[in-house]
């Protein structure tokens, strides 16, 4: 913990922008006298202040006190600068974090939003789009006359890319750490189910998937944007790996222990013991996956497992018993949500 009677700067060589910036601006006019290791006593506007500047390992710490005891005292200010190097890594190890982030988010954007356009431009021409603007609009509504079904599915197509971002706006607000930005409210599972499922029933019809989401009554108690993120992670996943000419069932029921039980079965991927345990790790992608060519940035399930942690719910895994040629199995996800609050 930084001291309120330190100012410190802290820089890692690995970064051109520091990981701490608390120095005074008057601490530049004597940048010349600061030692090249160690404190001294200087005057900065007429008050004493002891600058210091120490270099271990990879960081550097230039700091600067007018407490009469750390002017007084080098020991005691050693002490603290001493306790900002045994930050220094988790300081570095978080800003880093937060940087992977929001690069993730920025990359995940581009690609959707790259998406989106290329289902437009499968519709039209952009060519044709952009030599006669004055007819444009003509152009487009003689498209979409002579392609009615393919510009349903781009509908559809577009409305998933917006969900996409959506849950990749809802994961990076949720994981900022605001508390504000978790509103719990009683939702219908049903509604919330559906208001994901619809955006890949053309995927689940083009593999031949017999989608079945039990209709309930049943409502919890949960943040929308975080949950809908979570369930959307979990149909993009079951989309992406569950096996053609297969059901994919989703059951809704009370466990009578103040949850409410959402169950994902499917024929899906095989998944060995051991990788059971890690399929919610950030970045893991299983043995099938990479053998099928079906892996990618094994950020889904990550993220899934995180929006329903952060409202109080559990989101478990249990691969099922290799069937069909060792390659697919009986696999099942179980997102457990607070039951909804009466009055």
């Amino acid at each position: 913990m930084i001291s309120q009677t330190l100012k410190v700067t802290l820089w890692s060589k690995e970064r051109t922008d520091p990981l701490i910036d608390q120095l005074l601006d008057e601490l530049l006019k004597v940048q010349a006298e600061l030692p090249d290791s160690g404190s001294r006593v200087v005057k900065i506007g007429g008050r004493k202040t002891r600058i210091a500047r120490y270099q271990r390992d990879q960081y550097t710490i230039i700091a600067a006190s007018e407490n009469t005891d750390r002017v007084n005292s080098k020991k005691l200010m050693d002490q603290d600068i001493n306790s900002v190097f045994s930050a220094a890594a988790t300081i570095d190890s978080s800003i880093r974090q937060a940087e992977q982030r929001t690069r993730r988010l920025i990359h995940n954007l581009k690609s959707l939003t790259a998406k989106t356009s290329q289902e437009i431009f499968y519709l039209v021409g952009q060519d044709r789009m952009l030599s006669d603007p004055k007819e444009t609009i003509n152009y487009i509504e003689g498209e979409i006359e002579k392609k009615p079904h393919e510009t349903a599915k781009a509908i559809i197509e577009i409305l998933k890319h917006q969900a996409a971002q959506k849950a990749e706006y809802s994961a990076f607000e949720k994981l900022s750490g605001k508390i504000e930005s978790i509103k719990k409210e009683n939702h219908d599972i049903h509604r919330v189910l559906m208001n994901v499922f619809y955006l890949f029933f053309g995927e689940f019809l083009d593999k031949k998937v017999k989608v079945s989401v039990d209709r309930t009554r049943l409502q919890a108690n949960f943040d929308y944007d975080s949950i809908h993120a979570c369930i959307y992670y979990l149909v993009e996943n079951a989309a992406k790996y569950t096996m053609r000419n297969s059901t994919f069932n989703v059951f809704t029921t009370e466990d009578h222990n103040g949850y409410i039980d959402i169950r994902f079965e499917m024929e899906s991927l095989a998944v060995t013991q051991e990788e059971q345990q890690k399929v919610f790790d950030e970045g893991f992608s299983g043995k099938s996956a990479i053998a099928n060519n079906l892996h990618g940035t094994g950020i889904g399930l990550y993220l899934a497992k995180a929006m329903a942690t952060l409202n109080g719910a559990t989101l478990n895994f249990t691969a099922g018993k290799p069937t069909i040629n060792q390659s697919f199995a009986r696999n099942s996800f179980v997102l457990s949500l607070k039951e909804a609050v009466s009055g």
